[in-house]
Formats: structure tokens, sequence, C-alpha cells
């Protein structure tokens, strides 16, 4: 995906007139840089899941796990606490991120997986490796 354009999309969503719900929502994705405060942003607005809100939420998996993939035991801790937010984080490993930051997921679940996270590595894997699959994909 290409990054400006992205980043132009947010600023006019945030720009656009409608109710303050949504407004809340958008303003609230770019600031995720922790799975604290991914999660808590899926627990009390997980239902603004679409749209450029929803390649936010995508984004901010991302940064996390390239920039912050030291945090992966938190991530665990989470997701077995909620298998909707597991899905969630899941689900956002998607065609819309740089492939190059695909590629870094995927490489990271198979050389730097912290002990007894195999079987999240493995799924974060494979979300990463359909992912670029679709991205490859002929449109």
């Amino acid at each position: 995906m290409n990054r400006p354009i992205h980043i132009i999309g947010l600023v006019l969503a945030l720009s656009c007139p409608g109710n303050a719900q949504e407004q809340r929502c958008h303003a609230l994705v770019p600031t995720l840089r922790t799975w604290d405060a991914l999660y808590k942003s899926f627990q009390s607005n997980g239902r603004c899941d679409d749209g450029l809100i929803g390649e936010g939420y995508s984004e901010s998996v991302a940064r996390i796990l390239v920039d912050r993939w030291n945090t992966t035991p938190r991530l665990a801790s989470l997701v077995t606490k909620s298998i909707a937010f597991r899905q969630f984080v899941l689900r956002h490993i998607d065609a819309s991120l740089d492939t190059n930051d695909l590629e870094k997921i995927k490489a990271r679940t198979k050389t730097q997986c912290p002990q007894g996270l195999r079987v999240l590595c493995d799924d974060l894997e494979k979300q990463a490796s359909s992912a670029l699959k679709e991205s490859a994909a002929p449109r």
C-alpha cells in the first residue's frame, strides 16, 4: 500500500463530517502503538472496524509487530484473555499492509519467536504469508 495515500485518507476521514463516535474512532487509531492501547481500543471501539479505520487498525498491528517485536509476550497474554482480540489482531495482518512489513513479520515469527509462543508465532506467520500472497495476486 502506498503510505502517502493512506495518511492522506486518514486526514480526510478525520476532517469529514460524521457522528461523534465515528470521529472518535478515526482519531484513536493512528495513536495505537502498544498492545494494551490496541486492546483497550478493541474493547471500546471494536465496532469501528471497517474502511479507513480498519486500515488504521492494520497499520497499528503492523507497527507494533515490526517496531516492537519484543512486546510479543504481552500480545500473547492479551490474546489468552480474549479469543476475539486474537482474531482481531490476526485479521489485521492483511494485504493493506506494506509488503516489507509483512516480510519482517513473517521472518520474525520464524527466527525470533519468544519461548513458549510457537503457536501464536505460527498463526502470525500464516496470516503474513496469506497477506503477501493476496498482495502479489493480480487485480
